[in-house]
């Protein structure tokens, strides 16, 4: 276990340095088995399983990492915190699509999500075709891994459409396809300003 604590300056400051400091401070994150349960919680809650809450946590940390070093994170709340409420935000995301769903939060609470209008479904399409785009630019097996995973297929499905020998390996090449993605995107700033619009 990492035996650094860190504050939220102390956090962000590991992050924009960058090499070590950085690496020891998303491990910090990353080792907090409490708060990937309470991810994992949130996601069993609402239509997921274990295995969709475990990559809302990864893609969670790769959004706060990016969130902090674009100074978009203004340490109003824990890190922690704020981790968690990008987790949700990214799975409530996931789970809108054209029908209504309700959210339970921990504790009974309930959010209401709101029927697509088509403004928004139009937002969708175009948001597909460019996301096809930057995809393309990832090579062929990151582009079906991550397709195969937007569909929902389970890992062990992924490794046995291409070709790996578990799941665990599965896991690990989307983990590195995704941080792929997110780099190509920080390298293409216009896309990522379409992209925050229409979310």
């Amino acid at each position: 276990m990492n035996a650094v604590v860190y504050d939220n300056e102390q956090f962000v400051a590991a992050l924009k340095q960058g090499g070590l400091k950085r690496q020891s401070a998303i491990r910090w994150l990353y080792e907090d088995k409490e708060l990937r349960k309470r991810v994992i919680a949130f996601v069993r809650n609402n239509q997921g399983n274990e295995e969709d809450g475990t990559d809302m946590f990864h893609e969670g940390i790769i959004v706060l990492d990016r969130n902090v070093r674009d100074d978009s994170f203004r340490g109003e709340s824990s890190v922690k915190g704020y981790l968690f409420s990008i987790c949700r935000f990214l799975w409530m995301n996931q789970l809108r699509k054209n029908s209504r769903i309700t959210l339970v939060e921990p504790g009974n609470v309930k959010e209401e999500v709101e029927y697509e209008t088509p403004e928004r479904h139009f937002q969708s399409d175009e948001l597909k075709t460019v996301m096809g785009q930057v995809l393309d630019q990832l090579g062929q097996q990151c582009r079906k891994i991550l397709d195969l995973w937007k569909l929902s297929h389970s890992m062990a499905e992924i490794a046995a459409e291409l070709g790996f020998d578990n799941d665990a390996q599965a896991r690990k090449a989307k983990y590195r396809c995704h941080l792929s993605l997110m780099q190509l995107l920080e390298k293409n700033p216009g896309i990522m300003q379409r992209l925050k619009e229409w979310v």
